[in-house]
């Protein structure tokens, strides 16, 4: 029964990744409150980065999502930050969080449950999601100048939501 149970688990993961659409799941917020992901991307674009306070790639990239949700968070851009760290870490989680006057959204994930459900392998794992809920970018781990794509995906998908084609006249102006 359990493996028949992981089996259909893993083969809804399987069927979200290739439609590339988010599933529908909540998330608790480090102040208690659940939210429907739905709901962040109605209001505009929606980045979600999976991260753990044990990943130093995770930590670097966390000031540049920062600076997205500073520069972008105006015109309607989301930035949740989904924590991996284990229950017992959550008072280490928040402290720093607060430390570092982190602007965007932090929710606890305690279980990977979210995580699995959007298939992550390994962190940071980040995601962009437009308003229709379709993820449009995924990306694993950091190096220095990862964020430079991130920032393009999203300054493009601002660009194609203002034009009067949104998201095909992107995909049109992108042909050569």
């Amino acid at each position: 029964m359990r493996r028949s149970l992981i089996l259909a688990v893993s083969a809804v993961g399987l069927l979200w990744a290739q439609t590339n659409q988010v599933p529908s799941v909540s998330v608790q917020l480090m102040d208690g409150r659940k939210v429907a992901l739905r709901e962040l991307h109605a209001r505009g674009p929606l980045v979600i980065d999976f991260w753990a306070l044990w990943c130093a790639p995770c930590l670097k990239a966390m000031r540049h999502l920062d600076a997205f949700q500073d520069r972008y968070g105006p015109r309607g851009l989301t930035v949740l930050a989904v924590n991996l760290d284990t229950e017992r870490s959550r008072s280490k989680v928040r402290s720093y969080v607060k430390s570092r006057g982190y602007d965007f959204q932090v929710a606890l994930d305690p279980s990977n449950d979210v995580y699995r459900r959007f298939n992550g392998n390994a962190l940071p794992y980040t995601l962009l999601i437009d308003r229709e809920g379709r993820i449009i970018y995924r990306h694993t781990g950091y190096l220095p100048g990862d964020e430079e794509y991130l920032e393009r995906e999203i300054a493009l998908l601002f660009a194609a939501s203002s034009s009067p084609g949104g998201q095909i006249g992107r995909q049109l102006a992108d042909l050569p």
